[in-house]
């Protein structure tokens, strides 16, 4: 899935403030940045850091179908990259 249009979908399914990585790092290219708390409801309330790699969360299985995962920049920050 395209950036542009992963970006819109995690902000309707998800309800988070997803924006190019490139306005969290200048020098961060490709990726995408949750501008927010990422610990809500509609995302099995994410644990940030903890959760990336839980393949279980419902927003982790999503990332997997459209060929992107999330890694943790640090503790509360949570980045998206493409596969």
């Amino acid at each position: 899935m395209k950036r542009s249009t992963l970006m819109l979908t995690l902000q309707e399914k998800f309800n988070l403030n997803a924006v190019p990585s490139e306005e969290f790092e200048s020098d961060s290219w490709g990726g995408i940045w949750i501008r927010d708390d990422i610990c809500k409801p509609e995302t099995d309330h994410y644990q940030y850091a903890n959760d990336t790699a839980n393949e279980a969360n419902k927003l982790n299985k999503f990332l997997a179908t459209v060929g992107w995962f999330a890694e943790p920049y640090d503790n509360e920050t949570i980045m998206m990259w493409e596969v």
